[in-house]
């Protein structure tokens, strides 16, 4: 799988799926042992990625290894030495360069009751708003300024969780920490009984304090299910307009997977993405839009099927997959590798590239091209205008999938710019420390967007829609874009489902 799913989620925390060591939380390593895994930690990065020096300098990372490796002067347990070793590791300003939060305790102390602030937020940098609440208070509204907690002002308060956080920019952090906040809470501070609070009414400008207690799970899921309806289908497509049609692809892997093997079967996928482009030119709809508002991506194994319904010429995922040949990288594909592995499956492919390579070496992946769909299947020669919307929260390969469809033409992408990057260091292994068993992720790859900008950067819309950002109520967004449709399409739309 050539792009991996960037976002871990904080759903995913509370499955076992990414719980690979499970050592006891009271075991204790000693000195030497954290010292031999630090040491191995900082080698094998540089020996696997592609760059780990690309947006932190070698000197500074140098220097920074020597300060963390004098502050490991006592045996630590393995959550201590996690958080130690990851706040190193995200030094490296690398989304794929990380350590990641602990699954197992987390969702072990969320199933036993544990108790966390009732809130999300949405941030950017110093200014930090109510996403949602699911607490007890009636002063609370989505869209407040949140100014402090316990006495801190909201951007120092937030920094030292921040800290944990492995991504390219500080606007891709901020996205992650809003994903991941009531674990990087539970992480840095453990389990607290309230919080104080002061914030600021969206509307009347008022500053107001609290002192909110912490719910557990049940709790919260309480006053959510007070404020929600039925939650939303991850895949649907509808008619939101007299002549528009909408498609929610959902997640890029198989949501409906009962095993790890099933996750990445396409079967459903293409099943319902020829059902919902069947189903919309049958309603003689003028224009489609697919919307990867808050998609966590996938691979383009499932998202090329889509593209391939209104491409009009072969089209590829990278105008160059650069790897760096490792062997850490040559194991860790060895270990993925089925036996009996089919021809044409990329772990077989890789390990014929890395075959006669040297180690640090770099070379380009040989990308080969998705076709469109017969005639009879795609939309290009017709007069349906296909839209892409996107925003801060789509990530991994939906940002992909905009920029497939930018670069060659095949849509007009609007939203908002994403946060997750379309030329990236990605296609992500691991290693595991010897004796901590931390497992640590790192990019070998250096994946280059179609029109071939090296810089790292996500995709901007070819027109932005500034709305999307102050927007609370995600159906009343969707009318919003609907009637800028009607505008750029000249079609008459309805107001009505």
């Amino acid at each position: 799988m050539f792009r991996q799913i960037l976002l871990i989620l904080s759903t995913v925390l509370l499955t076992s799926a990414n719980v690979a060591h499970a050592a006891a939380p009271t075991q204790h390593y000693s000195l030497a042992m954290l010292q031999q895994d630090f040491q191995q930690l900082y080698q094998d990065l540089q020996r696997g990625s592609y760059d780990l020096f690309a947006h932190y300098p070698k000197t500074r990372y140098d220097q920074s290894f020597e300060q963390y490796l004098v502050k490991i002067d006592s045996p630590m347990t393995e959550l201590q030495a996690r958080k130690h070793f990851m706040q190193f590791v995200a030094l490296a300003n690398i989304a794929h360069t990380r350590i990641d939060l602990p699954a197992a305790q987390y969702r072990d102390f969320v199933k036993a009751g544990g108790k966390t602030l009732p809130f999300s937020f949405n941030i950017n940098g110093a200014d930090v708003r109510v996403a949602s609440y699911f607490g007890s208070s009636e002063q609370v509204q989505v869209g407040d300024r949140v100014l402090s907690i316990n006495g801190t002002a909201i951007a120092a308060f937030l920094q030292p969780l921040q800290r944990y956080v492995a991504a390219d920019n500080s606007t891709l952090r901020d996205r992650l920490t809003e994903a991941q906040l009531t674990p990087l809470l539970w992480l840095h501070h453990g389990e607290q009984d309230s919080y104080s609070m002061t914030l600021q009414h969206q509307v009347t400008g008022e500053s107001y304090s609290m002192q909110q207690k912490t719910l557990s799970h049940t709790e919260q899921a309480e006053h959510s299910s007070a404020h929600s309806g039925e939650g939303a289908k991850p895949r649907q497509y509808k008619i939101i307009a007299d002549n528009v049609g909408y498609l929610q692809p959902g997640p890029f892997y198989n949501i409906y997977a009962a095993t790890d093997a099933e996750i990445w079967d396409t079967t459903e996928f293409h099943s319902f993405i020829d059902e919902a482009f069947t189903a919309l030119l049958k309603a003689d709809v003028t224009a489609i839009m697919i919307d990867l508002r808050g998609n966590p991506g996938g691979t383009n194994s499932f998202s090329d099927h889509m593209l391939a319904w209104f491409a009009n010429k072969p089209f590829r995922f990278a105008s160059d997959f650069r790897i760096k040949v490792s062997n850490l990288s040559r194991a860790a594909n060895k270990a993925r590798m089925p036996e009996n592995a089919p021809a044409d499956a990329i772990s077989l492919q890789l390990e014929h590239f890395y075959a006669g390579q040297k180690q640090g070496e770099v070379l380009s992946f040989p990308l080969s091209y998705s076709q469109p769909h017969s005639k009879e299947r795609n939309i290009s020669a017709t007069d349906i205008q296909v839209f892409i919307l996107i925003d801060r929260y789509s990530y991994s390969n939906a940002v992909s999938v905009a920029a497939i469809a930018q670069d060659y033409q095949f849509a007009t992408v609007i939203g908002e710019p994403t946060a997750d990057l379309a030329t990236t260091y990605a296609a992500m292994e691991t290693f595991t420390l010897l004796h901590t068993g931390l497992i640590v992720g790192y990019p070998k790859a250096l994946i280059i967007r179609p029109n071939g900008n090296t810089q790292p950067a996500g995709v901007t819309p070819d027109i932005q829609l500034p709305f999307l950002a102050d927007a609370n109520d995600s159906q009343h967004s969707l009318f919003q874009i609907a009637d800028y449709l009607k505008k750029k399409t000249g079609t008459e739309l309805g107001a009505g489902q």
